[in-house]
This record gives structure tokens, sequence and C-alpha cells, in this order.
């Protein structure tokens, strides 16, 4: 079976005339967002997928990339072919952001298609512990300081007189995707044509129930692999399942989403995604927002206390030592709702 890797080699050496965007292009701009392009050309100027993709292969060897992490070395791999592929060698790159901070990991791209068509892309979660964190709160917190990023980005790259636009990301981004086309001005978002989630986290239960997120349903696709992990967290409702080639959250990459031709294979959730995803709502109602909030900063500050800034520093020992040294110091009940979190996704 066919992956996007497939797709671009196939259908490479068409414009987006011959064959207008779809849901396999999303895939491929949202990947693309996991590289990090603040040391090329795209911060002066506004540049071709072409060259941009050149100059950044040319300063950044693979071996390197691969090291930060499965979004940035798939990424990587997909730009080695597609700066060969008349589709999108045109297509031009602008507005690249990248902010990280204790708090926050925030990151977004935008691609002009074509005269008619932009695609704004906001980053997943890397390699950034305060990323993570970030997508904890999500469960206690709305907005999280990346939200409020989300909304000002889009606020400031969709013109009233402009392009139509896209918006999507994968995990993380695909959240702050939903969110930013949920809450951004609303005399602009008659420009925002879809809004795609690739198994991104759905939204608190308060947000769920507004009338920001029922303006936008009619946009929003929500893909998520058969056996999602990522895409059960929090409330959704309307779900596009893709058949993966992988389990568990190993399918949470899409380099393993399965594509028939230019067509997404269908498939149903899994029995273990299913059960995830009504363990996760059981458990958010256990707890209040307060204490869900109070767990998120016990653990993260355990991290800073170990030195603990990127998902690879999980690997060091001696850091490890750390955390556990520290975690005899947390109270009870923050410890309790740590323990049920990872038990709801281990079982």
């Amino acid at each position: 079976m066919a992956n996007l890797f497939d797709y671009v080699k196939k259908y490479g050496n068409q414009s987006f005339i011959e064959k207008p965007f779809n849901d396999i292009d999303n895939f491929v701009f949202s990947s693309l967002s996991y590289l990090d392009f603040s040391n090329t050309e795209i911060n002066k100027n506004i540049c071709t997928l072409e060259n941009i993709g050149k100059e950044y292969l040319s300063k950044n060897p693979y071996k390197d990339v691969k090291k930060l992490g499965i979004g940035p070395k798939e990424a990587y791999q997909l730009l080695e072919t597609l700066v060969t592929k008349k589709r999108y060698q045109e297509v031009l790159l602008s507005d690249y952001v990248y902010k990280t901070n204790r708090d926050m990991q925030f990151c977004a791209l935008t691609f002009q298609v074509s005269k008619k068509l932009k695609y704004i892309c906001f980053e997943g979660t890397d390699e950034q512990i305060s990323g993570w964190k970030e997508d904890l709160k999500l469960a206690s917190t709305f907005p999280v300081p990346a939200h409020i990023e989300a909304v000002h980005y889009v606020n400031e790259h969709v013109s009233l007189f402009g392009p139509d636009v896209i918006i999507g990301g994968h995990s993380k981004g695909g959240n702050l995707a939903l969110v930013a086309g949920m809450y951004m001005k609303f005399y602009k978002s008659g420009k925002v044509k879809k809004i795609y989630s690739n198994d991104g986290p759905g939204l608190r239960m308060e947000e769920f129930t507004s009338r920001q997120y029922q303006r936008v349903k009619k946009k929003y696709i929500h893909i998520v692999p058969n056996s999602s992990v990522v895409g059960m967290l929090l409330k959704s409702d309307c779900y596009k399942v893709v058949k993966s080639s992988k389990q568990n959250i190993f399918g949470h990459s899409m380099a393993t989403w399965q594509i028939e031709d230019d067509k997404l294979v269908p498939s149903e959730l899994s029995f273990k995604s299913t059960r995830l995803e009504n363990n996760v709502h059981a458990l958010l109602e256990l707890y209040s927002d307060e204490e869900k909030a109070e767990m998120t900063d016990y653990l993260f500050n355990i991290m800073e206390q170990a030195d603990i800034k990127k998902t690879f520093d999980l690997f060091n020992l001696k850091k490890l030592m750390k955390i556990k040294k520290n975690l005899k110091r947390v109270n009870l009940k923050a410890k309790l709702i740590a323990r049920d979190f990872l038990f709801m996704i281990m079982i």
C-alpha cells in the first residue's frame, strides 16, 4: 500500500491546476513544519520551496536532523524529493516563526500554493520539553500560550482581499489550527475554507460546546489513524479514520498512513483507541482543572530541576535518577493523577 512519499513521486509533476490541493498535500505541507528554517533565507525573503529546500538540505546534514525525532527525520526525507518535483518547486514559503520558552513551543509557516490558495501550517510538538508541557496543559487550561500565538498569526496572515486559506497541522499543530480558526477575527474567517487536524488533540468540553466551534465545524477535517492515541485526547466528534501501517503511538506518523492512488484508505478506530477515548473523557471528569494543572506543574518542575530540556534528555541515566529522587517530594494527590494518566495510556 502507498503512503505520502509514493503520492509525491507519482503526482509530483502535476501542477495544482491539473490536480487540485487534497488531503495528502495537507500531509506534505504539515510535515515540513517540523524542519527548522530559522537559519535560511526565509527570514529575509519570500522563497520558493525549491530554493529554500536546497539551502536547508545543504546546511543541515541528515545525520544531525534525524537525531531530533521522527517528525524532522521524515520531513527531511520528504523535502529531498519535493525539491525535484514541479508540483511543489514553485510553492512560496514565507512568514516562518519559531518561539520557545519555559512554557511554550510554537512554530508556524505559510505556503503560497497558488495565486488563489495559501496553506498556513502549525508545527506539532518537537523535541522541546516546553511543548510537551503545553500538550498536557490542554486538558486543564485554555488558552495555552501557543493558542494565543496561533490566533495572532492567522489574524496577521489572512487577508480579506487575499487568496483563500487552508489552516492545518499535525499533533498539537492540528489543535492550534482548530483553535486559530475558531477564534480568529470574524470578518476574516470566511477566507478560511478548510481546517485540518492531523491526529491532533480535540478540545476541552467548554470549547467543544462553544458557538466558536459550531461555527467552524463544517470546515473542520480531523484525520486520525485507526490506532490513534494523540487524536483521542480531549473531545472531538468528527473523525476521518485512515488505515495506518503501524499500531499505537507509532501510527501517529503521517508517513504510516495508507493511500490508494490519491485517496486515503478508510478504516475504523481500533478497540484500543475507542477505549482510550472513553477513558480520557472519564478521567477528565474525575479531576478538576486545578488538580490537572497542579499535576502538570509538579511533573515539569521536577524535569526542570533535573535539567531536562529536550525529549532525548529523558534517556540520560543521571538525569533520570534526579527525577526519581525528586518524585519523592511530590504530594500524593499529584502522584495519583499522574499514575492514572499513565495507566490509561498503557493499558
